[in-house]
């Protein structure tokens, strides 16, 4: 299962350090609900809401010790029960100093107590935080003691990543290819973009162009997500494919999206390590493609396969770019042409708070072809199974609009401007504004947050009845 990781939005991180360090020297501690996500590259506990303790219920809080209420642990408990959640117990040293053997005995009694009332892979983990630095742990239920986190991964206006564990992946000579990009984000930088693992979802025209700009920029860990095979009209739009008079002489059929896509790929960077799945993300077994990513570009154009990665960004906190392109034109003319920009990420709106997706178009998709089509003819839902209008320059400069948004996401160049939730670019006046929605109470992004494998994705396991 291992290694362990941690994600924590940077907001609740900040409310942490906030809470233990306002008493130095004296320990003070804190809580957290967590949820876990088990994936192919490891584990994470995942940071679902922080939980403050009262300070009259410190039993003991002196330089090196901290004691709290068994009232305390109780209603930690209680909270776990009824959300189906783990629990990080977490708690400061005035210096850089490990645990103590009273942290440990006093950790491994609390977590005992837990996990009579928590469900079986509900997480129980520990941060120690310090002016400084932080290290953490995971207790695991039956183990003979703790396993050190790896890392723990912020999630602000940048990921930024703490190494704990040795043997971690560090800051090397970058490639010479890459010297002019070294000359913009440093060798540092350059390694954490070549470290970065990423996912597009939806490899047409705003996906082949991202995938090409991610690759050429150095990523070096790919995975491609689409259903669709290719057709002669994608060659206006889509990097990598080519007239059916190229693929015809390689391919019985039409191929996939994604193997040409990953075919042009390879070319620019033999190293490249790209997967291809050729599903649709509604699709438990795709969207479990995604867990292990630590960005998704969000590049499909139906809202059913937008609802559910938009889902995964909160409920798994991984952060996801989506891109969005609207060409409308009458009489062969465009009166139209708009592209948006979002970064799903805790503490920014998700697609519903903008109203981005809609129900009933969600609906629609997820009905078979003929009642679709039935939809479309009565005018509930339009452009179901009609192509939209698309120009390469325009879904290319939303895709790079993203990428840069990637590298933010990746090296923090834009530094405080980069705290961004929503571009949108309008074609037709060539401008570019920032937005920034209100995040309402029970939205679905409030409720899912943090829980990761703990709650339902709402995918399927085949797709069926849509051929019908």
């Amino acid at each position: 299962m291992g290694p362990y990781r941690l994600k924590i939005a940077q907001a609740d991180l900040e409310r942490l350090e906030a809470a233990v360090f306002a008493d130095l020297p004296r320990e003070a501690g804190a809580f957290a609900l967590a949820g876990i996500a088990v994936h192919q590259g490891g584990t994470d506990i995942l940071v679902r809401r922080i939980v403050l303790v009262p300070k009259h219920l410190f039993r003991i809080q002196e330089a090196h010790r901290l004691e709290i209420a068994p009232e305390a642990i109780n209603g930690l408990t209680a909270l776990c029960e009824a959300n189906g959640l783990g629990a990080v117990l977490i708690h400061s040293h005035p210096e850089n100093i490990p645990y103590s053997p009273s942290d440990d005995f006093g950790e491994g009694r609390i977590f005992a107590t837990l996990r009579a009332s928590i469900p079986a892979g509900a997480p129980t983990a520990s941060v120690l935080l310090y002016p400084g630095g932080v290290t953490g742990r995971v207790w695991l239920p039956g183990g003979s003691g703790p396993v050190p986190l790896s890392e723990i991964i912020v999630l602000g206006r940048h990921l930024k990543r703490i190494r704990i564990a040795q043997g971690q992946p560090g800051t090397s000579q970058a490639d010479p290819i890459y010297d002019r990009q070294v000359r913009a984000f440093g060798t540092e930088g350059q390694a954490l973009i070549a470290q970065s693992k990423v996912a597009i979802v939806g490899t047409g025209g705003t996906g082949s162009p991202a995938a090409e700009q991610l690759v050429r920029l150095g990523v070096l860990d790919l995975k491609l997500i689409d259903p669709q095979p290719s057709e002669d009209t994608n060659v206006t739009r889509m990097y990598g494919s080519f007239r059916r008079s190229w693929w015809g002489r390689r391919f019985s059929r039409a191929p996939f999206k994604v193997d040409l896509v990953a075919r042009h790929l390879k070319k620019i960077n033999p190293r490249l390590s790209v997967s291809r799945i050729r599903k649709n993300v509604v699709l438990g077994s795709a969207a479990r493609e995604l867990m292990d990513r630590d960005i998704i570009l969000l590049c499909t154009d139906d809202h059913w396969g937008r609802s559910i990665v938009n889902q995964v960004a909160h409920q798994y906190l991984i952060p996801a770019i989506n891109l969005g392109v609207r060409i409308a034109s009458k009489d062969n003319q465009i009166t139209a042409a708009v592209g948006v920009v979002d970064v799903l990420r805790p503490d920014l709106p998700c697609l519903w708070c903008t109203q981005f997706l809609r129900a009933e178009r969600i609906a629609a998709e997820s009905m078979p072809k003929n009642s679709r089509k039935s939809l479309e003819r009565e005018g509930y839902v339009e452009g179901l199974d009609t192509p939209a209008p698309s120009v390469v320059s325009v879904t290319t400069a939303v895709a790079a609009m993203a990428v840069n948004l990637f590298l933010q996401q990746v090296t923090d160049f834009m530094g405080a401007a980069g705290d961004i939730a929503r571009l949108n670019y309008d074609v037709m006046d060539g401008t570019v504004r920032r937005g920034r929605a209100m995040i309402p109470e029970k939205c679905i992004c409030k409720k899912t947050r943090g829980f990761g494998d703990l709650k339902l994705m709402p995918t399927l396991k085949n797709l069926d009845h849509l051929e019908k």
